[in-house]
């Protein structure tokens, strides 16, 4: 269950993947700052957030908007801005990527921030991307399915 909502550090970063994943960095950099504003946390989630950085939330989110988002679907933070999540939902709805947005991403490891995720992604640290997404509404019945298995656990 903690697994289902955590990221846990195992293998361990060792000081070698560190210097190893600071090159990768520098690719990483070429291709997502530039497209996705990436915010380097290590954890990319890109794929169900319509390519859109979750990250650029003030607040840090990463399963969907906090209360405070206007009707009119302003930041609470910065009245000024669209929410990060607005557009993730505008985005999302464009690529036909809703059913992504239902998915409970995990809670944020502050040991894997500033590293490379594309590293964490083949050291099985964090999940792969899904990039494709076949059919929209098989990925719902999918996601019914889990938690009714999961409840059926309890």
């Amino acid at each position: 269950m903690q697994s289902d909502l955590t990221t846990l550090d195992k293998p361990p970063i060792s000081p070698r993947e560190r210097k190893l994943s600071r090159f990768l960095l520098f690719f990483e950099d070429i291709i997502k700052v530039p497209l996705f504003r990436c915010q380097h946390c290590g954890e990319c989630i890109l794929s169900s957030t319509g390519f859109v950085c979750s990250q650029r939330c003030p607040k840090r989110l990463r399963n969907g908007p906090c209360g405070g988002t206007g009707a009119d679907g302003s930041c609470e933070v910065y009245p000024e801005r669209k929410c990060v999540w607005y557009r993730i939902y505008l985005r999302s709805k464009f690529f036909c990527r809703l059913s992504l947005l239902y998915k409970i991403n995990k809670i944020h490891n502050w040991n894997l921030e500033h590293t490379s995720a594309w590293l964490n992604v083949f050291k099985k640290r964090i999940d792969a991307p899904m990039i494709f997404v076949r059919n929209d509404k098989d990925i719902v019945k999918d996601m019914i399915v889990d938690d009714t298995q999961r409840k059926n656990q309890l």
